[in-house]
């Protein structure tokens, strides 16, 4: 995931995943357990602005079955 913003101040972006901190913008190997509600914030002097998304992830089996 990423998350960016802009603003005059520049905002301070913190992301969230059921209730713990989650590190957007950082690769790594989608799993079942990344499936969820996030929510990330941009704030700064002048307020703040909310988005939160729902991740879905989908697997299919191999053809060997499973």
């Amino acid at each position: 995931l990423r998350c960016r913003a802009r603003g005059n101040p520049p905002p301070h972006l913190e992301c969230i995943k059921d209730g713990e901190p989650f590190p957007a913008g950082v690769l790594r190997p989608v799993t079942r357990t990344h499936a969820g509600i996030y929510r990330c914030w941009a704030t700064n002097s002048l307020g703040t602005a909310v988005r939160s998304i729902t991740v879905w992830v989908q697997c299919e089996w191999g053809s060997q079955g499973g």
